[in-house]
């Protein structure tokens, strides 16, 4: 009787082994991210947000100025308005590193959405002088309340 159980046992667990491993086969594979997902164990992810009160009626150099207090890798740049005004208005933020831009191309803004510009010099070294220029055209143009997102991982 005790062979019998022993056995039963065996092929139970053998069995339920069995199983687990071949559901395991079916589970879904993870999901492929447009950008980089950095672990939160990393705890080196900053966002230094720059809120531009007022309203701008002309292009402006070094609207925004400092030193990156540390060496990072620049993983996001954006930049919305609240509002604007004028005949076709635009505006374009750029993002420059020690004056050589850190983006493709300067990011156009549209009032009321929030626009993403594309990175192409993403490595900063520590204190690298950052400014942020905004290059306004139209006839009579004005943009009101800009903000400005730099996403950085600390390196």
């Amino acid at each position: 009787m005790k062979t019998i159980l022993n056995k039963m046992t065996t092929s139970f667990f053998g069995l339920l082994i069995a199983l687990v491993i071949g559901f395991s086969a079916f589970t879904a594979p993870p999901a492929i991210a447009a950008t980089t997902n950095y672990s939160t164990a990393i705890g080196g992810v900053v966002v230094i947000p720059f809120n531009i009160s007022g309203q701008y009626t002309a292009t402006t150099a070094s609207v925004v100025k400092f030193a990156m207090p540390f060496k990072c890798r620049l993983i996001g740049v954006g930049a919305t308005a609240r509002a604007s005004g004028g005949t076709s208005p635009t505006l374009t933020v750029n993002l420059l590193d020690d004056t050589v831009s850190a983006l493709s191309s300067a990011i156009s803004i549209t009032a009321g959405t929030y626009s993403e510009g594309t990175i192409t010099n993403a490595v900063v070294a520590d204190e690298s002088v950052m400014t942020v220029d905004f290059t306004i055209t139209g006839t009579s143009p004005t943009w009101n309340d800009i903000t400005i997102f730099i996403t950085a991982v600390r390196e």
